[in-house]
């Protein structure tokens, strides 16, 4: 039984699906890979027949794949042919999907949904490799979606685009840099702390079940250069970011508690989203007076606790997006997380990182960890999307809510919580260092970045690809310095 009201949300089947490379890996479409994620979700509820007609909505997260319409190949599959397939596109949150199924289900217009999503970039790999091709999708899913959701805002800058912060390595090492400099540490003793860190996400994902990547990494394996694990914005390595060269799926079915009652899903499927809330506020990178912070997480996180009536010490296990290390530290340190696990699956280094879908990797991952947990525990779920832009937080439970369902959009709060500085690209002379890395090419190229404030308080980011320079910023914390805008872009610096 059940005390939740008759259109309580509530998700029933969840899946995490993995094909893990070696020799027996077989390359399959990200349509295939989806409709197994898909197909398996239904069979968690434990009454895929009678659910699956009643789903209204397949929503899928746009990855890197050229199929048109996997959300059509599912509805065709699951027996729901008069479901709309909603896709949406990168830029905006992966939580929305959940975000529009819940709130529709809440309000009656939906008696059921299908969020599944997922990559088959390790079948491009190995078929690339071999000089095949990757199977092509089922003809279901040709053709394009019912409907498409895309962002309305751009999420960075064209200064950052014509200086080298495009690639997200780059740009969470500047956050990186700020977030050490927080600390008052040294390189080396914030290269031990993120040893320590992305060392227990490696140790979770070496005994997580749909993980990409099981052998447990370990301290100066993740965080030292070395032929393996090249350094790609400093003190980024390889093993320090993302992995999204993965084959990967997930999907989760959520329905009310009306319906579910009535068709029988085991009680022992349900999971409840307690609250969610997001903020599509955007602010770029230059614009941010302080880079360790990031006031719309803590906007959404305060909106959800709220909501659900729920205080930061009752929740327990939790899963940020981890992108890189940047995004995880400021998220905790905005959600009052800091000192304890804060993955299930291994994050987007180890768990994996497919592209547009790890969202939704975490959250399946969660409803494995809580159905497996004492009946009452609460889990927290976080999405970012796009360079530290948009965020979004879930909290989850198995027993039933101390408040109504509510879905929250705090932009407007997140809105007043967030200063900004002012963005010169022109702008020359001497200037203040905000954040920095060193990026290295493929070669071992070294060109140093820079975001920079002038005394005025307007902001730039520079380059530099004098060797002297970026050797020196490869060994100090640079933070607070001064440094010397050449031209607009350029920059030099005496140490």
């Amino acid at each position: 039984m059940t005390t939740a009201d008759r259109r309580t949300p509530v998700l029933v089947g969840a899946s995490e699906v993995v094909h893990r490379a070696g020799d027996d890996f077989t390359p399959v479409s990200a349509t295939a890979i989806i409709l197994e994620a898909a197909t398996a979700a239904l069979a968690d509820s434990g009454r895929a027949g009678d659910l699956g007609p009643l789903v209204g909505e397949v929503l899928v997260p746009h990855g890197t794949w050229p199929d048109g319409d996997p959300g059509r190949a599912v509805a065709t599959a699951i027996g729901a042919p008069g479901a709309a397939s909603i896709r949406s596109e990168l830029g905006l949150l992966q939580s929305s999907l959940l975000f529009r199924a819940c709130t529709a289900i809440a309000e009656g217009r939906l008696d059921a949904a299908l969020v599944v999503g997922g990559e088959a970039r390790w079948s491009k790999v190995t078929t690339a490799k071999s000089g095949g091709s990757v199977p092509a999708p089922p003809p279901t899913a040709d053709g394009e979606p019912d409907e498409v959701l895309a962002p309305h805002a751009r999420v960075i800058s064209q200064m950052e685009i014509e200086r080298n912060l495009t690639t997200m390595a780059h740009h969470f090492a500047i956050v990186e840099s700020a977030i050490r400099h927080h600390h008052k540490r040294s390189v080396e003793e914030h290269r031990a702390a993120l040893a320590e860190l992305w060392g227990s996400f490696a140790a979770i994902a070496a005994g997580a079940p749909a993980s990409w990547d099981q052998r447990g990494l370990q301290g100066d394996e993740i965080t030292v250069p070395s032929a393996t694990n090249r350094l790609l914005a400093a003190p980024y390595t390889k093993w320090l970011v993302t992995q999204m060269n993965v084959d990967q799926a997930a999907a989760f079915v959520v329905t009310s508690v009306e319906v579910a009652t009535r068709l029988g899903v085991p009680r022992d499927r349900w999971l409840f989203p307690l609250a969610l809330a997001e903020s599509s506020l955007v602010v770029t990178l230059p614009e941010r007076p302080e880079l360790h912070r990031w006031p719309p997480c803590a906007a959404a996180g305060d909106a959800v606790f709220a909501a659900a009536g729920v205080e930061r010490d009752d929740v327990g296990p939790v899963d940020l997006y981890s992108c890189f290390p940047a995004a995880v530290q400021v998220q905790a340190a905005e959600l009052g997380l800091d000192g304890r696990p804060l993955t299930v699956t291994g994050g987007m280094t180890f768990g994996g990182g497919p592209f547009n879908n790890y969202v939704l990797q975490g959250i399946a991952a969660m409803a494995r960890v809580l159905r497996q947990s004492p009946s009452g525990t609460i889990g927290l779920t976080s999405a970012m999307s796009g360079p530290f832009t948009k965020s979004g937080v879930a909290l989850w439970s198995t027993a039933d809510p101390r408040a109504p369902f509510d879905a929250i959009d705090v932009t407007e709060e997140a809105d007043r919580r967030t200063q900004r500085r002012p963005a010169e690209p022109d702008l020359v002379g001497a200037a203040t260092v905000v954040g920095h890395t060193v990026a290295s090419s493929r070669d071992g190229t070294l060109t140093a970045i820079v975001l920079a404030e002038s005394r005025a308080g307007a902001r730039t980011v520079a380059q530099s690809t004098d060797p002297r320079v970026a050797n020196a910023l490869l060994d100090i914390d640079a933070v607070g310095r001064t440094v010397t805008v050449t031209a607009p872009g350029e920059f030099t610096f005496d140490d």
